[in-house]
């Protein structure tokens, strides 16, 4: 039997992100989707400016900024309303992101899941298999044997279970989940209006108790509301076209004017899986994390899993690193994750609200807020990785999610990615390869880190200054970059020798010093 380096369970985006990063680093990839077809409607419709620089580095987003409706400008607003349509909150999310992508966009995802599709079916060393539903899985010393419904078997130095919020992997690892308790049911409507139309507030989330209800740009030209389940209405009667029609009206939305693409009711709620890893057996995805779509978070957690595991499996797997670097990935992910999870909940019990009392009391705390700008809510940084993880946890910036903006070098004008390239990435400020010795040197070459000096004499100019507020803020003149674009750490340009070391150490060791 083909023991493959891989095995992903799962063909959401998720999954296939997660078989193509690998793919593209050299793995031998076994991806396998319990159904045998490709489901071709909407369902996360929302994704930020860090996920789409882990589309970027995967070579994607020339073809996918296309695809995307970005929330950026102030004819752009993101807005809460009370029951009367009047502003209680206008969030400033509609700002540009770090990464050099807008904030939030919006995006169709079997758009995303195509394009994810041909480039793996461009790489002869990852395998598609449909129609394999996963019934049985056993650890061996150094592989993975899995068994299918059909009686197919398959086995792999790694499996990777990304098959959503039912998982079968986790089912069958006997990993249980911790949950906060939120669970609301909401009807999520997605249309596509047969004219353009211009929306206003662009997106809202409608705080009325008679049925708090959500509007968001769902991809160019389409659509997406969601309304609360309330008490007394019974989910069958609630899933209907019919249902869906009547509730659309207040908003203009007709069978004359609009196509109803889909109607489904989800249960919004907030969990995650205790355990990450078992040995072998790493989950992503939804079948590690759930989260209220409040803060259009969830599929962007699932393609940072991906990024964060992809990176760390090829370093063992093709560069000789240590297996004790997969350790990391559960620790560093789970805590990140648990901090969006309950900004997520948190932002939906305010809009959840149903008592009159507590209503009353909310709206004149945020009515409040936009009356002394110190009150008001502000968007949520990006958390920092969980504590024993493939970082400095001592430097205060380790394990903070860097930067990218335009730059030039060597001729060309771009986001640093595209023009310096990715992969470990050492910035710096003012000089500093003078310091290096020879060894030095040598794990530079061994790593493939791309060097970027941005000082008057150096090789890289930052365009907009982004790069030079970022090294202000950090504190430092030299900033060593993981490969999903987490810091490693950072330090003064006299010991960027010892920085590059200690990347080094890692990957031999699998920890930090």
């Amino acid at each position: 039997m083909l023991i493959n380096d891989v095995a992903v369970i799962g063909a959401g985006p998720v999954g296939l992100l997660s078989a193509l990063m690998l793919g593209q680093r050299g793995v031998s990839v076994a991806l396998f989707e319990r159904w045998p077809t490709f489901y071709p409607l909407p369902r996360a419709c929302t994704i930020d400016h860090e996920a789409i620089r882990v589309l970027q580095n995967a070579g994607l987003a020339g073809e996918f900024e296309p695809l995307i409706d970005p929330v950026i400008g102030p004819e752009r607003p993101y807005r809460f309303l009370d029951e009367c349509g009047e502003t209680l909150l206008q969030i400033d999310w509609n700002r540009p992101g770090a990464s050099g992508w807008a904030q939030a966009n919006g995006f169709f995802q079997p758009d995303l899941e195509r394009m994810l599709v041909r480039q793996l079916e461009a790489l002869p060393n990852v395998r598609i298999s449909r129609g394999q539903e996963l019934v049985g899985l056993h650890r061996k010393a150094e592989s993975v044997a899995l068994r299918f419904a059909d009686g197919t078997a398959a086995e792999a130095r790694y499996v990777i279970g990304a098959d959503g919020a039912r998982s079968k992997v986790r089912e069958l690892l006997g990993i249980d989940q911790q949950d906060l308790g939120f669970s609301y049911d909401w009807l999520v409507v997605d249309v596509v209006p047969h004219e353009d139309r211009v929306w206003h507030p662009y997106v809202v989330q409608h705080c009325d108790p008679a049925r708090p209800k959500t509007l968001v740009n769902s991809g160019p030209g389409r659509r997406r509301w969601e309304f609360m389940r309330l008490p007394g209405e019974t989910i069958e009667e609630l899933n209907t076209p019919e249902a869906a029609w009547a509730l659309l009206a207040p908003s203009d939305i007709t069978p004359e004017n609009a196509t109803l693409e889909r109607h489904a009711v989800y249960t919004f709620r907030g969990s995650w899986a205790e355990q990450w890893q078992d040995d072998r057996v790493f989950l992503a995805g939804d079948a590690a994390h759930l989260m209220p779509p409040f803060l259009g978070q969830g599929l962007c957690s699932g393609m940072r899993d991906a990024s964060a595991l992809s990176w760390r499996l090829a370093a063992v797997l093709r560069d000789g690193a240590s297996e004790s670097l997969l350790d990391s990935y559960g620790p560093e992910r789970t805590c990140h994750v648990q901090e969006i999870i309950r900004q997520a909940v948190e932002m939906g019990r305010i809009i959840c609200m149903l008592d009159p009392v507590e209503v009353a009391a909310r709206d004149e705390q945020m009515k409040a807020a936009i009356r002394n700008p110190a009150l008001a809510l502000k968007p949520p940084p990006e958390p920092r990785l969980g504590d024993g993880g493939a970082y400095f946890a001592t430097d205060p910036n380790g394990g903070y999610l860097s930067v990218q903006a335009r730059v030039r070098r060597d001729g060309r004008e771009g986001l640093f990615d595209d023009v310096a390239g990715t992969g470990w990435q050492l910035l710096l400020r003012g000089g500093g390869l003078s310091a290096f010795d020879e060894a030095t040197w040598e794990t530079v070459r061994r790593l493939g880190i791309v060097l970027a000096d941005f000082g008057p004499d150096g090789d890289t100019t930052d365009l907009d200054g982004h790069y030079s507020a970022w090294f202000d803020r950090l504190g430092a003149d030299a900033v060593l970059v993981r490969p999903d674009f987490y810091v490693f750490g950072t330090s003064p340009v006299a010991d960027v020798g010892t920085l590059v070391t200690a990347a080094r150490s890692l990957l031999e060791s699998g920890k930090t010093a």
